[in-house]
Protein backbone atom coordinates (compact mmCIF):
# COMPACT_ATOMS: atom_id res chain seq x y z
CA UNK A 1 0.00 0.00 0.00
CA UNK A 2 1.58 3.17 -0.97
CA UNK A 3 1.00 5.82 1.46
CA UNK A 4 2.55 9.41 1.82
CA UNK A 5 2.91 9.32 5.74
CA UNK A 6 4.57 13.10 4.92
CA UNK A 7 1.19 13.86 4.77
CA UNK A 8 -0.59 12.48 7.79
CA UNK A 9 -1.57 13.72 10.99
CA UNK A 10 -4.10 13.08 13.90
CA UNK A 11 -7.38 14.87 13.90
CA UNK A 12 -7.36 17.00 16.76
CA UNK A 13 -10.79 16.33 18.46
CA UNK A 14 -10.21 12.15 17.30
CA UNK A 15 -6.99 11.06 17.85
CA UNK A 16 -7.93 7.80 16.37
CA UNK A 17 -8.28 9.43 13.12
CA UNK A 18 -5.69 10.34 10.93
CA UNK A 19 -6.00 13.02 8.29
CA UNK A 20 -4.64 12.96 4.98
CA UNK A 21 -3.72 15.66 2.25
CA UNK A 22 -2.67 14.05 -1.00
CA UNK A 23 -4.51 13.29 -4.37
CA UNK A 24 -4.23 9.17 -4.24
CA UNK A 25 -4.39 6.65 -2.33
CA UNK A 26 -2.59 3.17 -2.96
CA UNK A 27 -2.11 4.16 -6.58
CA UNK A 28 -5.77 5.49 -6.85
CA UNK A 29 -7.04 8.73 -7.55
CA UNK A 30 -8.94 10.92 -5.06
CA UNK A 31 -11.35 13.42 -5.58
CA UNK A 32 -8.39 15.94 -4.18
CA UNK A 33 -10.69 18.99 -4.87
CA UNK A 34 -12.59 17.83 -1.49
CA UNK A 35 -9.84 16.99 0.74
CA UNK A 36 -8.14 17.02 3.20
CA UNK A 37 -9.71 13.07 3.67
CA UNK A 38 -9.79 11.10 6.94
CA UNK A 39 -6.89 8.40 6.12
CA UNK A 40 -8.59 5.67 7.84
CA UNK A 41 -11.93 5.58 6.06
CA UNK A 42 -10.34 5.88 2.83
CA UNK A 43 -8.84 2.47 3.84
CA UNK A 44 -12.09 1.19 5.35
CA UNK A 45 -13.64 1.83 1.49
CA UNK A 46 -10.83 0.14 -0.49
CA UNK A 47 -11.10 -3.04 2.16
CA UNK A 48 -15.03 -3.29 1.51
CA UNK A 49 -14.44 -3.03 -2.12
CA UNK A 50 -11.92 -5.75 -2.07
CA UNK A 51 -13.71 -7.57 0.77
CA UNK A 52 -17.18 -7.75 -1.92
CA UNK A 53 -14.76 -8.51 -5.04
CA UNK A 54 -13.26 -11.81 -2.81
CA UNK A 55 -17.19 -12.64 -2.35
CA UNK A 56 -18.22 -12.10 -5.70
CA UNK A 57 -16.06 -12.81 -9.51
CA UNK A 58 -17.88 -9.64 -10.36
CA UNK A 59 -19.78 -7.25 -8.61
CA UNK A 60 -22.23 -4.08 -8.74
CA UNK A 61 -21.75 -1.06 -6.52
CA UNK A 62 -24.75 1.66 -6.36
CA UNK A 63 -24.46 4.77 -5.07
CA UNK A 64 -27.83 6.25 -3.27
CA UNK A 65 -28.37 9.35 -1.45
CA UNK A 66 -30.85 8.90 1.93
CA UNK A 67 -32.18 12.16 3.82
CA UNK A 68 -34.40 12.30 7.10
CA UNK A 69 -37.52 13.38 6.53
CA UNK A 70 -38.20 17.07 8.18
CA UNK A 71 -40.51 15.80 11.00
CA UNK A 72 -37.79 13.59 11.96
CA UNK A 73 -36.11 15.34 15.29
CA UNK A 74 -32.25 13.65 15.08
CA UNK A 75 -31.36 16.13 17.41
CA UNK A 76 -33.72 14.61 20.28
CA UNK A 77 -34.94 11.12 18.53
CA UNK A 78 -34.18 8.05 20.50
CA UNK A 79 -33.59 6.16 17.81
CA UNK A 80 -31.74 8.60 15.01
CA UNK A 81 -28.05 7.03 15.74
CA UNK A 82 -28.64 3.33 14.38
CA UNK A 83 -31.15 4.45 11.71
CA UNK A 84 -28.66 2.68 8.74
CA UNK A 85 -28.10 -0.25 10.52
CA UNK A 86 -32.22 -1.12 10.53
CA UNK A 87 -32.26 0.21 7.23
CA UNK A 88 -29.35 -2.34 5.90
CA UNK A 89 -31.08 -5.33 7.94
CA UNK A 90 -34.91 -4.21 6.19
CA UNK A 91 -32.56 -4.53 2.85
CA UNK A 92 -31.35 -7.79 3.54
CA UNK A 93 -34.37 -9.57 4.75
CA UNK A 94 -36.08 -7.74 1.70
CA UNK A 95 -33.48 -9.64 -0.57
CA UNK A 96 -34.11 -12.76 1.31
CA UNK A 97 -37.33 -12.68 1.03
CA UNK A 98 -37.14 -12.50 -3.13
CA UNK A 99 -34.71 -15.21 -3.17
CA UNK A 100 -37.24 -17.19 -1.26
CA UNK A 101 -40.31 -16.03 -3.23
CA UNK A 102 -38.05 -16.94 -7.00
CA UNK A 103 -37.51 -20.71 -5.20
CA UNK A 104 -40.86 -21.25 -4.91
CA UNK A 105 -41.78 -20.11 -8.01
CA UNK A 106 -39.21 -22.63 -9.56
CA UNK A 107 -36.66 -19.61 -10.73
CA UNK A 108 -33.41 -19.23 -10.62
CA UNK A 109 -32.15 -16.77 -7.97
CA UNK A 110 -27.87 -15.81 -7.65
CA UNK A 111 -27.66 -14.94 -4.22
CA UNK A 112 -25.76 -11.87 -2.96
CA UNK A 113 -24.11 -10.72 -0.04
CA UNK A 114 -24.67 -7.08 0.67
CA UNK A 115 -21.61 -4.90 1.47
CA UNK A 116 -21.73 -1.05 2.25
CA UNK A 117 -19.86 1.96 3.00
CA UNK A 118 -21.83 5.16 4.30
CA UNK A 119 -21.01 8.46 5.44
CA UNK A 120 -23.30 11.12 7.51
CA UNK A 121 -22.53 14.85 6.95
CA UNK A 122 -24.44 17.84 7.73
CA UNK A 123 -25.24 20.40 5.15
CA UNK A 124 -26.05 24.14 5.74
CA UNK A 125 -29.42 23.57 6.98
CA UNK A 126 -27.90 21.91 9.80
CA UNK A 127 -29.73 18.63 9.07
CA UNK A 128 -27.79 15.16 8.78
CA UNK A 129 -28.24 13.00 5.72
CA UNK A 130 -26.71 10.10 4.54
CA UNK A 131 -24.59 9.30 1.18
CA UNK A 132 -23.75 5.39 0.48
CA UNK A 133 -22.69 2.86 -1.84
CA UNK A 134 -24.27 -0.81 -1.92
CA UNK A 135 -22.21 -3.68 -3.77
CA UNK A 136 -24.33 -6.46 -4.82
CA UNK A 137 -23.26 -9.78 -6.93
CA UNK A 138 -23.82 -8.48 -10.17
CA UNK A 139 -25.43 -11.83 -11.41
CA UNK A 140 -28.27 -10.88 -9.05
CA UNK A 141 -29.48 -7.34 -9.91
CA UNK A 142 -29.05 -6.08 -13.34
CA UNK A 143 -29.78 -2.21 -12.25
CA UNK A 144 -31.82 -0.33 -10.00
CA UNK A 145 -34.63 -0.56 -12.33
CA UNK A 146 -37.61 1.11 -12.24
CA UNK A 147 -37.35 4.73 -9.83
CA UNK A 148 -40.49 3.51 -8.50
CA UNK A 149 -41.02 2.69 -4.10
CA UNK A 150 -43.88 0.14 -5.50
CA UNK A 151 -42.45 -1.68 -8.70
CA UNK A 152 -40.85 -4.37 -7.02
CA UNK A 153 -36.92 -2.76 -8.77
CA UNK A 154 -34.32 -2.58 -6.28
CA UNK A 155 -34.92 0.83 -6.23
CA UNK A 156 -38.48 -0.16 -4.57
CA UNK A 157 -36.34 -2.62 -2.24
CA UNK A 158 -34.22 0.26 -1.35
CA UNK A 159 -36.87 3.18 -0.87
CA UNK A 160 -38.96 0.51 1.34
CA UNK A 161 -36.09 -0.72 3.36
CA UNK A 162 -35.65 3.69 4.34
CA UNK A 163 -39.13 3.83 5.06
CA UNK A 164 -38.64 0.92 7.04
CA UNK A 165 -35.91 1.69 9.08
CA UNK A 166 -37.62 5.57 9.35
CA UNK A 167 -40.80 3.82 10.55
CA UNK A 168 -42.86 5.51 8.27
CA UNK A 169 -45.14 3.93 5.90
CA UNK A 170 -43.60 4.09 2.18
CA UNK A 171 -45.44 6.74 0.73
CA UNK A 172 -44.50 9.12 3.21
CA UNK A 173 -40.96 8.14 2.45
CA UNK A 174 -41.33 8.30 -1.39
CA UNK A 175 -38.67 10.87 -2.44
CA UNK A 176 -36.34 10.48 0.73
CA UNK A 177 -34.19 8.42 -1.50
CA UNK A 178 -32.31 9.88 -4.15
CA UNK A 179 -29.92 8.56 -7.23
CA UNK A 180 -27.24 11.11 -8.11
CA UNK A 181 -25.66 10.48 -11.92
CA UNK A 182 -24.65 7.56 -13.10
CA UNK A 183 -24.86 5.78 -10.07
CA UNK A 184 -23.90 2.18 -11.28
CA UNK A 185 -20.58 0.95 -11.25
CA UNK A 186 -19.66 -3.01 -12.49
CA UNK A 187 -16.39 -4.27 -11.57
CA UNK A 188 -15.18 -8.02 -12.23
CA UNK A 189 -12.62 -9.34 -10.04
CA UNK A 190 -9.00 -8.18 -10.83
CA UNK A 191 -10.15 -5.37 -12.49
CA UNK A 192 -8.82 -1.98 -11.34
CA UNK A 193 -11.92 -0.04 -9.76
CA UNK A 194 -10.13 3.45 -9.89
CA UNK A 195 -12.85 5.70 -11.03
CA UNK A 196 -15.48 3.98 -8.08
CA UNK A 197 -12.70 4.81 -5.26
CA UNK A 198 -12.21 7.73 -6.88
CA UNK A 199 -16.02 8.32 -6.52
CA UNK A 200 -15.94 7.35 -2.83
CA UNK A 201 -13.34 9.29 -2.16
CA UNK A 202 -16.02 12.06 -1.21
CA UNK A 203 -17.63 10.09 1.69
CA UNK A 204 -13.96 10.03 3.66
CA UNK A 205 -13.65 14.17 3.19
CA UNK A 206 -13.10 16.02 6.38
CA UNK A 207 -15.62 18.78 5.94
CA UNK A 208 -19.75 18.50 6.95
CA UNK A 209 -19.48 16.17 9.22
CA UNK A 210 -19.56 16.61 13.29
CA UNK A 211 -17.36 15.47 15.68
CA UNK A 212 -17.63 14.18 19.42
CA UNK A 213 -20.29 13.42 21.61
CA UNK A 214 -20.26 10.04 20.07
CA UNK A 215 -20.98 11.05 16.80
CA UNK A 216 -20.63 8.52 13.95
CA UNK A 217 -19.38 9.51 10.55
CA UNK A 218 -18.72 7.09 8.54
CA UNK A 219 -19.46 2.92 8.84
CA UNK A 220 -19.05 -0.44 6.18
CA UNK A 221 -19.68 -3.61 6.33
CA UNK A 222 -17.11 -6.28 7.97
CA UNK A 223 -14.76 -7.27 5.90
CA UNK A 224 -13.37 -11.05 5.75
CA UNK A 225 -10.36 -12.50 5.09
CA UNK A 226 -11.91 -15.49 3.26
Amino acid sequence: MMIDTLNLYRHSSDPNLWIYNGYAYNGMPLVWQQGPFIHNYLQRIDETIEGALRQHASIMAVRIDLRLPLQFDWRHHPDWRPVFSRFIASLKAKIKARQAQAIRDGKRFHPTKLHFVWTREFGQSGRPHYHCALFFNKQTFRGLGEFNPYSGSLYGMISSAWASALGLDEHLADGLVSIPRNPVYRIRRGERYDDLFRRLSYFAKLTSKLFGSGNHNFGASRTTSN
